[in-house]
């Protein structure tokens, strides 16, 4: 039974809620995704999420069944929680946009790295740590593995969201292992801040693009 399940025997559930549970779960595990946005803001209908839309169609154009996740708050435990409860459920694929920053508020990569202590982190752009509001020295995005799970940290713009889900959805269908995601998908990203003319852009070289 699921995270939601614990405690429960089969007598709580009814006919049709065990039917939806072995259709769920029928599903080819590594199609299945969920989206994560983050965020105060968001929580709280200040500003419009457009990530999970558009990775949602982008995902589902490609064979994926998707479901919307509940808003991260903007603290490391709730991130754990709702990744260790999508871990739970099965989910192939966990995205979160957002929470990638050097803010004291951000904690996706936190969190994927407390699913996965080996998960690759690379940096897309670095800060002088304790300048303004950089509790950080950077901005890194994340990809964890759990088991058959695959989770992504992306950052919360929507140009950069939308930068990084080709490389991300080439990623999948080519069976990227972490690294080698994690490493193009930085590439990719701090391309777009060298760009916009904002931080100090930094990449690893493994993983790039030849040619």
């Amino acid at each position: 039974l699921t995270g939601h399940s614990k405690g429960k025997t089969l007598e709580d559930f009814s006919i049709p809620h065990l039917y939806y549970t072995a259709s769920f779960f029928s599903t080819d595990s590594t199609r299945r995704a969920i989206v994560f946005p983050t965020g105060f803001e968001l929580k709280q209908g200040m500003i419009q999420d457009t990530n999970t839309p558009f990775l949602k169609h982008e995902l589902e154009e490609r064979g994926y069944y998707v479901t919307v996740g509940e808003v991260m708050e903007d603290n490391v435990e709730d991130v754990v929680e709702k990744l260790d409860d999508a871990l739970s459920q099965g989910f192939g694929l966990i995205v979160t946009t957002g929470g990638v920053g050097a803010e004291d508020k951000d904690h996706s990569v936190e969190g994927v790295c407390r699913m996965d202590p080996t998960a690759a982190t690379p940096y897309i752009v670095k800060f002088q740590q304790g300048t303004g509001r950089h509790v950080k020295d950077g901005v890194r995005i994340g990809v964890g593995v759990v088991g058959p799970s695959r989770m992504v940290a992306l950052p919360g713009p929507h140009d950069e969201v939308m930068c990084a889900a080709p490389v991300l959805l080439r990623g999948l269908e080519e069976n990227w292992d972490k690294e080698t995601l994690a490493d193009r998908l930085a590439a990719a990203l701090a391309d777009k801040w060298r760009r916009k003319g904002m931080g100090q852009p930094h990449h690893h070289n493994r993983g790039q693009e030849k040619g």
